[in-house]
């Protein structure tokens, strides 16, 4: 039985494929591709920063497309941002 912390890690990794094989490749998500994530997971974030924005911050590489490691960058970013949230008075 996967813990809550290995169930959250296992969701990630599903997102980032959901959205990297619109294009059919495991290790890639594109800028149209990147945009629907944004506009579908994380409606609240774009609100504060274009989809644009986010792709030309998280293509680390600048090879034009979003790997696993840059994808999981926006998830720390996003995640410090929900908890700030969260304990907002």
């Amino acid at each position: 039985m996967l813990t809550d912390l290995e169930n959250a890690l296992d969701s990630f990794i599903d997102v980032y494929h959901k959205y990297s094989l619109l294009q059919g490749n495991y290790h890639s998500i594109y800028m149209d591709d990147m945009k629907k994530l944004l506009e579908k997971e994380c409606p609240q974030f774009i609100k504060k920063k274009s989809a644009e924005t986010w792709f030309k911050e998280l293509d680390i590489n600048s090879d034009g497309a979003i790997n696993f490691e840059e994808f999981l960058v926006m998830v720390v970013k996003v995640g410090v941002e929900a908890h700030k949230e969260i304990h907002k008075e």
